[in-house]
C-alpha cells in the first residue's frame, strides 16, 4: 500500500514516498504508517532486516529515531515483530517518533561481539538514512527487552555512541556473575552467547563499560525474575549512579520475566502498557526536551 501522500505535500515527501514504495512493504492504518522487511546489513551472508514504525502522515522534518531490539531465547532466534505490539514501537510512534525494530544475528551464527557488531550497524544505517526517512541522527533512543534489553544497554554504552537515551526491561547487565537462567559453570545461554570463551564475559557485560557521560538510563525489571535475577538491574543502576549517570530502577513488584505475577502468562497486559508509557515519557524527556 502506497504512503499517505496529499496533493500539495512538499516535494521531500513526494521523495520519501517514491522511495519507500519501492521497498515493496509499505503499511499503513489511520494514524501509524509502517515499512517492512529493509534490508540493512549482510554480515557474513546473513541478511539483516528492520521494521519502521512512524506516525501517519511521515512528518515532514526530521524526529527523534527510537531503535527497539525485542528479547529472543536466550539470545537465540528472534522475531523482530514482536515490536509491532501495541505497548511496543507502535506506542511511541503515536507519541511523535519514529521508531525501528532491528534484528540481528543469534548466537547460532554468531558469537559475540557480533550481535553488537549488528546493533551498531543498524544505528549507522540510521545515520546514512538512504530511504530518506524523516529521521534526526542527533536525537536516537534505544530500547529493548531481555537479550534485547541487554544490547540496548551495550550500544548505548559503545563508545563513541550516538544513542541519547537507552531503556532496557529485563535485561542482563553482568554476565561473569549469573543466577537464574544465567549459568556460566554449565552449557547455557550465556555460554553461547561467547562460543564458550568464558574470558569475553566481561566485555559482554554492560557493568563493564558504564562511564560518567553515558546516556540516561531508564532499567525496568520484575523483583522476581527467574530468568536474569532482580539483582541484575540493581548491579546496572548502582555502578550507573556511582559514575555519575543519570539512572532510574523501575521494579516491577512481584514481576517476573515476563513482567507479570505469573511467570507462564504471555508478555501482555497492564503492566506492558505501564512500561510503554514511562519509556514515552522518559524518551520524551531525554529527546525532545519535553517534562
Amino acid at each position: 500500500m502506497d504512503l499517505p501522500v496529499v496533493v500539495g505535500e512538499c516535494s521531500t515527501r513526494l521523495r520519501w514516498a517514491r522511495r519507500l514504495r519501492a521497498v515493496g512493504a509499505v503499511r499503513r492504518t489511520p494514524d501509524l504508517t509502517q515499512i517492512l522487511d529493509i534490508c540493512y546489513a549482510r554480515p557474513g551472508g546473513v541478511e539483516l532486516c528492520l521494521d519502521a514504525v512512524g506516525p501517519s502522515p511521515l512528518p515532514a522534518g526530521p524526529v527523534a529515531t527510537v531503535v527497539r531490539i525485542d528479547g529472543c531465547p536466550g539470545w537465540g532466534p528472534g522475531d523482530r515483530s514482536a515490536a509491532l505490539a501495541p505497548f511496543a514501537n507502535p506506542a511511541l510512534a503515536r507519541a511523535g517518533f519514529l521508531t525501528v525494530a532491528i534484528s540481528v544475528r543469534d548466537s547460532g551464527q554468531a558469537v559475540f561481539p557480533a550481535q553488537l557488531d549488528d546493533v551498531e550497524a543498524a544505528l549507522r544505517w540510521l545515520r546514512r538514512n538512504p530511504l530518506g526517512l524523516p529521521i534526526d541522527p542527533s536525537c536516537v533512543g534505544i530500547w529493548g527487552q531481555s537479550a534485547g534489553g541487554h544490547l540496548a544497554a551495550l550500544a548505548g554504552l559503545a563508545e563513541g555512541s550516538a544513542v541519547r537515551a537507552v531503556v532496557t526491561i529485563s535485561g542482563p547487565s553482568d554476565l561473569v556473575r549469573g543466577g537464574g537462567a544465567m549459568s556460566i559453570d554449565r552449557p547455557s545461554p550465556v555460554t553461547a552467547l561467547v562460543g564458550g570463551h568464558l574470558e569475553r564475559l566481561g566485555a559482554a557485560s554492560p557493568v563493564a563499560h558504564v562511564r560518567a557521560d553515558a546516556p540516561p538510563f531508564l532499567i525496568v525489571h520484575g523483583t522476581r525474575d527467574e530468568t536474569v535475577p532482580y539483582e541484575q538491574a540493581e548491579r546496572l543502576h548502582r555502578a550507573l549512579c556511582v559514575a555519575g549517570s543519570d539512572s532510574r530502577l523501575l521494579p516491577i513488584v512481584g514481576g517476573h520475566h515476563n513482567l507479570r505475577r505469573d511467570p507462564q502468562a504471555p508478555y501482555e497486559g497492564q503492566v506492558w502498557h505501564r512500561v510503554a508509557n514511562e519509556a514515552v515519557r522518559f524518551f520524551q524527556r531525554h529527546l525532545f526536551g519535553v517534562g
